[in-house]
């Protein structure tokens, strides 16, 4: 059985794939096949005044007859077969389909005049299909038996051994054929089916080679990515341990613990102290964000969004307090559905998506939280009417550096990588995010809002060009946590 399978294919899943398609494909185009049979016997008879007799009626109805009934088992057995390579697979279902339909157009050839016959050209047609399925030998080795077949039934029609079926009507007067006359069109038969199962084999091994060729170097992308995503994770580590320890020395001498210091100098340090956290940060949101795309997301669990939300809230209250914002949160649900996903990561998402709301609202601002559900899902909208995102920004918020135009960079300070986070936080747990702006809070600012849509039940995913071996995949929450931070 493992002859049957090409060496470069046993390993590679495109190659199963395209067969179980193709496989489906020629069930299906078994179908017309059949339909087309009927119109040969029906219109034939009553359109293009065939005279069929009825031992040819009989063959065609039955062989129609034999087509949908394999058909139809086929169909059913092809979700039972596996691509395995020391078992019966999709490439042995695919030479069994075209045994039988080779012997099926077989028995029509004969019984429509051989040589003579409109369909016996359809062999060619086969041999090509075979050609996009099986390895060559095999191929080369079914043309062969057609060949040497047709032949010996024509040698045998000629001589008067068998006996010749012609359908009546199809041609005005027979021509006698001569053994020249059969021999040519049995040479030129065979070139033409030879030439042709040649080309489409060479065309198809050339294609599925490429296409292996092409994974190949998807995967060698891959580990680049993953190295690349490793490498920013030890310069970035080694970055933040000397500011780590600048911020440290700034503590120490800002709560005096080095002698009491004049207010000239104690600004100075605030604002060098505001300058290392906001560095800091950005740091991290580097980390968590190499960190992310290095990890095959599998942990679910139920989450009460009320709950996570409020809790954000809570931890930004100080600021919330301190700038008089006006932060509303309404819960339109109806059914209140608990979702399963990973909490740490929407934590994650939604805080940065609150604290930019935070951010860039005036003093005595209005933010605004919404919940609700539609199509199945859960929606989260989160309005402000701060400063806003510029129509020509809109198209790049989401990218990885990216700050909008109108933001200050004295006043709000950031590294324009905290929505490229979101983003691949939200599409990595089946969800979409949405930004308008102005916002529907819109008044002497035009504001901003981000919809965010979550499946109720996330089924977690794995991405090829993010995933990592198991060995090194962080099961345990707690981990976890400790690894994005």
């Amino acid at each position: 059985m493992k002859a049957l399978i090409p060496e470069w294919a046993k390993n590679y899943g495109e190659f199963w794939r395209a067969i179980r398609i193709r496989n489906l494909w020629f069930i299906k185009l078994r179908y017309f096949a059949v339909i087309s049979l009927l119109l040969f016997l029906t219109a034939g008879e009553f359109l293009l005044n065939f005279q069929f007799s009825k031992l040819q009626k009989i063959a065609i109805s039955i062989v129609t007859i034999s087509i949908f009934s394999y058909n139809i088992i086929l169909y059913k057995l092809r979700a039972y077969i596996k691509c395995d390579i020391s078992s019966f697979n999709s490439l042995h279902l695919s030479l069994i389909q075209m045994i039988l339909d080779l012997i099926a157009l077989l028995v029509l050839v004969y019984y429509t005049g051989i040589i003579e016959s409109p369909l016996y050209l359809f062999f060619i047609f086969h041999m090509i299909i075979g050609s996009l399925i099986l390895p060559a030998y095999v191929v080369y080795i079914i043309v062969c038996i057609i060949c040497f077949t047709l032949s010996f039934l024509t040698i045998m029609q000629n001589f008067g051994v068998i006996e010749t079926h012609l359908i009546s009507g199809l041609y005005d007067v027979r021509i006698p054929h001569t053994m020249a006359y059969d021999i040519l069109s049995l040479i030129t038969f065979t070139a033409m089916i030879f030439i042709s199962v040649y080309l489409a084999n060479n065309i198809v091994r050339q294609l599925y080679k490429r296409e292996q060729q092409l994974r190949e170097t998807l995967q060698r992308l891959d580990e680049a990515e993953k190295a690349k995503q490793k490498y920013t994770i030890g310069i970035i580590h080694e970055v933040k341990t000397p500011v780590t320890a600048i911020k440290s020395i700034i503590d120490l001498i800002l709560n005096n613990f080095l002698g009491d210091i004049n207010s000239e100098i104690r600004d100075k340090l605030k604002r060098a102290q505001i300058r290392t956290d906001e560095t800091l940060q950005m740091l991290n949101n580097i980390l968590r964000l190499s960190r992310l795309k290095l990890l095959d997301i599998r942990s679910t669990e139920e989450i009460d969004i009320w709950e996570l939300l409020s809790g954000l809230i809570d931890k930004l209250n100080e600021t919330i307090k301190a700038k008089a914002i006006d932060l509303r949160i309404k819960d339109l649900r109806k059914e209140k559905k608990i979702i399963k996903s990973d909490i740490i990561l929407l934590e994650l998402a939604f805080s940065n998506l609150i604290a930019n709301s935070v951010k860039y609202v005036k003093k005595e601002g209005i933010i605004e939280i919404l919940l609700n559900e539609s199509n199945d899902k859960l929606w989260v909208e989160i309005c402000d009417n701060g400063i806003g995102i510029p129509k020509e920004d809109l198209p790049n918020i989401f990218k990885q550096f990216y700050r909008a135009s109108n933001v200050k960079r004295s006043e709000h300070e950031g590294s324009g990588l905290g929505l490229a986070l979101v983003k691949e936080i939200i599409e990595r747990l089946g969800g979409n995010i949405f930004v308008e702006s102005p916002s529907r809070l819109a008044g002497d600012m035009p504001g901003t809002c981000f919809k965010v849509s979550l499946e109720f039940n996330f089924q977690p995913k794995s991405y090829d060009i993010f995933q990592i071996s198991p060995d090194n995949y962080i099961n345990d929450k707690s981990n976890l946590e400790k690894y994005l931070e």
